[in-house]
């Protein structure tokens, strides 16, 4: 008897817990939708008949948010907007060189997008996002940057890049972006629109240069 009552209670606290671990990953996930206007706002009028509005695909939480989209069919655009960074001033946000990122995935707990979609990265994302109001960038040892590019309200650059990860202040690794095949071509932007922080990444199956931010109505 004494033995059914332990099995008894030990499926009960299986149940609860699962039910806990279902509910905080439901509740923490993204929501996919497709709303091609979301982020056109971005595009300058003269490119935006130049884009497949049909294949855009966002993911939408309390949060964050994450886009894309395809430009001329061959360059993908990544947009990220993270809401608790409203704040943030991008001129203080630092950019740290040969980090080990090889172990981000170890006890890691989220989503993972565009494990097949070249030329985009892997991305992984954390089901939560304690930035606490601190955003940084690191890139590991096969990344580098060929131009800095900045402006009144974006900084960023043109490079290669392999691994990647945004983190906080107490250098957590809260997202992590792998191309895997190789330290691939990449326009990467920080920028500040009227107290929203976005970050946006352009790749592309083609070769490009720093030029293709003249796609970007950036004030």
């Amino acid at each position: 008897m004494k033995k059914k009552y332990i099995l008894y209670s030990l499926a009960i606290i299986i149940v609860i817990y699962l039910s806990f671990k279902v509910g905080y990953i439901v509740s923490n996930s993204h929501n996919t939708e497709s709303k091609a206007k979301t982020y056109l706002w971005l595009f300058k009028d003269s490119t935006i008949n130049d884009l497949d509005t049909i294949v855009s695909i966002g993911h939408n939480r309390k949060s964050d948010i994450y886009y894309h989209y395809l430009y001329k069919t061959k360059i993908a655009i990544s947009i990220f907007e993270y809401r608790e960074l409203s704040r943030i001033n991008i001129k203080n946000i630092t950019f740290l060189h040969n980090v080990n990122l090889n172990n981000f995935l170890d006890g890691f707990s989220g989503e993972v997008y565009n494990m097949t979609l070249y030329p985009l990265p892997e991305t992984s994302i954390m089901y939560e996002l304690p930035f606490n109001n601190v955003f940084q960038v690191n890139l590991d040892a096969s990344s580098t940057i060929k131009k800095r590019i900045e402006g009144k309200n974006y900084r960023g650059f043109f490079g290669k890049i392999l691994r990647m990860s945004f983190s906080n202040s107490e250098g957590k690794h809260l997202v992590l972006f792998d191309y895997k095949r190789e330290a691939t071509p990449t326009l990467f932007l920080l920028y500040k629109y009227q107290g929203r922080f976005l970050v946006i990444m352009i790749n592309s199956e083609e070769k490009f240069d720093e030029s293709i931010i003249n796609i970007l109505k950036l004030e």
